[in-house]
């Protein structure tokens, strides 16, 4: 999971429950930017994000890359999708429109917040009323068109 998602779904109150249901791993550079280079503004979201970190039920990966990556993204960027192509995950977690057109051009499996919430209901692990309450939450820092995609989505499946 990048940078992105993760203090999306932090700010939406959603974190939580997708921790509880997925296996999430960050590398080093994303808990740099989430949590080391911002806890001292006295940002909530990081001492949540480390507190995560700390109960382990956020995983941090510190790996070493086998070489540079001819993938054009910023530094935790591409050690997101170096942590990937090392094998034993499923997808990419990311928000971030520029990344997500860069994953899909190299078919680099990848889900945003939203549909890491789409996801967990699909699969029973939270009712109706609560997928709908956590998709308001992301309904601020997430566009209309993809908010609009998904309550569609959530209304049809009543």
């Amino acid at each position: 999971m990048d940078s992105d998602c993760l203090v999306k779904l932090t700010k939406a109150g959603a974190k939580e429950v997708v921790l509880s249901a997925m296996e999430v791993h960050i590398p080093y550079l994303v808990k740099k930017e989430t949590v080391d280079e911002v806890r001292g503004r006295g940002y909530q979201d990081a001492f949540m994000i480390e507190e995560n970190i700390d109960k382990k039920v956020l995983h941090l990966v510190e790996h070493q890359k086998e070489g540079p990556l001819a993938f054009p993204a910023s530094k935790g960027e591409k050690e997101v999708v170096s942590l990937y192509l090392k094998g034993g995950y499923d997808a990419i977690a990311s928000d971030d429109r520029k990344f997500l057109r860069k994953l899909e051009a190299a078919n680099i499996p990848y889900l945003t917040p939203t549909a890491c919430l789409l996801y967990l209901y699909n699969i029973g692990r939270f009712e109706m009323s609560k997928a709908s309450e956590l998709l308001d939450g992301l309904k601020p820092i997430i566009s209309n068109e993809e908010y609009t995609i998904a309550r569609f989505y959530l209304e049809g499946k009543r």
